[in-house]
């Protein structure tokens, strides 16, 4: 049977020309234009970010609601809710730990179908979006569905065990576990801060914010403001290999004193240094899957990284910092009349401080911020924004009462 979860995220790209899509089956190794970038960035943790060649198109969004998405969602949530309540009762009411055995089985088979629809379904939107095929907007109603619905999932894979381990002198076998293990690691992987940011925002239950993307030919960069933290997540597709062994357990079967996690940690280490030089985070590992989990509450926010075994390298990344943290090193200003708009900025596709101010008398003006010429946002009372900073040279022109000021910003 077809996953349910498939077509929900399908209607989306109704109106774009169906076409193959080459790379659609999944990799088997990382491609060279998708190699693994971690960007410094000054003071604070380093980021993923997707490799410069490999970058087909990069702009912004300003979504809102969206009665589709928020009715599939819905949908979603409404049978997977209704298929875990009757597998609740089924598995209550069986007669023999076989019974039991057998519904979890079947249960975990489904619920892994439908993450295999909704790696189907995004790595479909990626690679349709980098063709141009399907518009910014729709891309990212396809990411605030799978990332909603992996969510759903994992709450049912979460019940599952809870229940099972509540019924008397019944255990889930070793092999079992492994199998929901795995299964937990790929769809945390699915999930991200942005793509639960854009959830809310199409049902109404969060304001519009502007949302600025990048697009590879295999892997995506969404980052957004919200309140009063900076949001992004990153995802290479070509960094995660099923296929090959992995390389922190042959590692350590080497070398009797360390684990796999002493391994994988010892990697991360030379990734993520500022972060390495203040604190070791925690570390976990999802069964036999390859994927390990690294997160950490820092001093300026969060980091979540997932590795693969295979590639050793991270392959999914979400990051929030509070943004009285951010330290923005360069600054770029013009006046035009008594408008004059100040734009501080420091690493492409991090926080930018956009403020509008009277000339003359140094009072802050409200006022419509374009990038590149697309409307971004307002400045508030304070006269300011923050937004998120492009790739490459752009341009910031905010507009108030006629008049409008343009700063070019040369990215260093």
């Amino acid at each position: 049977m077809r996953p349910p979860f498939a077509p929900l995220v399908a209607l989306l790209l109704v109106g774009a020309a169906i076409a193959p899509v080459a790379g659609l089956a999944g990799q088997s190794t990382a491609d060279e234009t998708a190699s693994l970038q971690i960007t410094p960035v000054t003071g604070t943790t380093n980021h993923l970010s997707l490799p410069a060649a490999s970058v087909r198109n990069t702009e912004f969004d300003s979504g809102g609601v969206d009665v589709g998405t928020a009715v599939a969602a819905g949908s979603t949530r409404y049978h997977e809710r209704h298929a875990a309540a009757a597998f609740e009762r089924r598995f209550r009411a069986a007669d023999s730990d076989a019974e039991r055995t057998q519904l979890i089985r079947d249960r975990l088979s489904a619920i892994e179908a439908n993450h295999g629809g909704l790696e189907d379904q995004q790595r479909e939107a990626i690679n349709r979006y980098a063709a141009g095929e399907i518009s910014v907007t729709q891309f990212l109603r396809v990411r605030a569905l799978v990332d909603a619905e992996s969510r759903e999932l994992a709450a049912t894979l979460s019940r599952l065990t809870a229940l099972a381990n509540t019924e008397p002198d019944y255990s889930i076998s070793t092999g079992m576990t492994t199998r929901i293990r795995n299964l937990d690691g790929a769809l945390q992987t699915l999930q991200g801060p942005v793509g639960q940011r854009l959830g809310a925002t199409v049902t109404g239950a969060a304001e519009t914010n502007s949302v600025y993307v990048e697009i590879a030919d295999n892997g995506y960069m969404i980052a957004t403001i919200d309140g009063d933290q900076y949001v992004r997540e990153t995802r290479l597709n070509g960094e995660r290999d099923v296929t090959r062994t992995d390389q922190f357990v042959d590692a350590a079967a080497s070398e009797p004193t360390l684990g796999r996690l002493d391994v994988a940690d010892s990697r991360a280490s030379e990734l993520y240094t500022w972060l390495y030089d203040r604190q070791r985070p925690s570390f976990t590992f999802y069964g036999t899957s390859g994927i390990y989990e690294l997160s950490a509450n820092h001093p300026d926010g969060r980091l979540t990284a997932y590795l693969d075994g295979g590639t050793t390298n991270v392959f999914h990344e979400q990051q929030n910092r509070r943004l009285s943290n951010v330290r923005t090193n360069d600054t770029a200003t013009a006046s035009n009349g008594t408008l004059r708009v100040t734009v501080r900025h420091s690493v492409e596709t991090t926080p930018m401080l956009v403020s509008a101010s009277n000339t003359d008398s140094g009072d802050p003006v409200g006022g419509t911020v374009r990038v590149n010429g697309q409307p971004v946002g307002e400045t508030d009372r304070s006269g300011s924004v923050w937004l998120i900073e492009p790739r490459d040279d752009y341009t910031v022109s905010v507009t108030a009462d006629n008049t409008t000021t343009t700063v070019d910003v040369p990215v260093n």
